[in-house]
């Protein structure tokens, strides 16, 4: 049976295909069998991604999928170590069976209202639909460089009930040269951009296991 971590958000622009990605390549770099399922049909961004990934010969393989339902994901997990979903946005009904089936979600947001307020209440419809606090992980994705606004938005976020995983990604060309070769987030060509990338999936990682301890 495989780990499933649902990456989802209520708005797009937060960096979710970025942070599904970085999830994915950290798992299948310690030799696990990875699926990214893609949902978001009409973006497929990480479907595009892997191609560029294959066309320029990148390890670890990661396998990226194309899907339009949960179900057809959920067929599959006796033959992956570790199924990220890629969720659609606006797709509050999808996002609520893929919660139902992870044992992490993890919500990508930035820093303004704008961001945090679908954040927090894409979160809310989660709970009210008994989907366990615990597996609901905030991280901060796409933020710029002022720490007062990240530490008004951390207490925004903890202040609504929430967990908020240490660590951010920044707004960054590294970020983007990378994606656009096929590359994680954790694959720049700088090593500070890979180290704060590292901080973010690290702390994934570390929830997910002590979900399961």
């Amino acid at each position: 049976m495989a780990l499933i971590i649902g990456v989802v958000s209520q708005k797009g622009g937060v960096g979710k295909s970025t942070v599904a990605r970085l999830i994915a390549r950290e798992y299948a770099d310690n030799e696990l069998n990875v699926l990214i399922a893609d949902l978001d049909l009409s973006q497929s961004t990480s479907f595009a991604w892997n191609g560029r990934r294959l066309e320029n010969d990148l390890e670890p393989a990661i396998a990226v999928q194309q899907f339009r339902k949960v179900d057809a994901v959920l067929k599959l997990q006796d033959n992956y170590d570790v199924i990220v979903f890629d969720g659609a946005p606006h797709a509050t009904r999808q996002t609520l069976e893929i919660a139902r089936h992870a044992n992490m979600i993890v919500i990508p947001t930035g820093t303004s209202l704008d961001d945090l307020i679908p954040t927090v209440q894409l979160a809310h419809e989660l709970r009210k639909n008994s989907v366990p606090v615990k597996k609901i992980g905030v991280l901060f994705s796409r933020v710029g460089n002022s720490q007062v606004e990240m530490d008004e938005a951390a207490e925004y976020i903890q202040m609504a009930g929430y967990q908020l995983l240490s660590g951010a990604i920044p707004e960054r060309t590294a970020y983007r040269r990378a994606s656009d070769a096929g590359k994680a987030a954790t694959e720049t060509t700088h090593a500070s951009t890979n180290e704060r990338a590292d901080e973010v999936v690290q702390a994934v990682i570390n929830h997910v296991e002590k979900l399961l301890s």
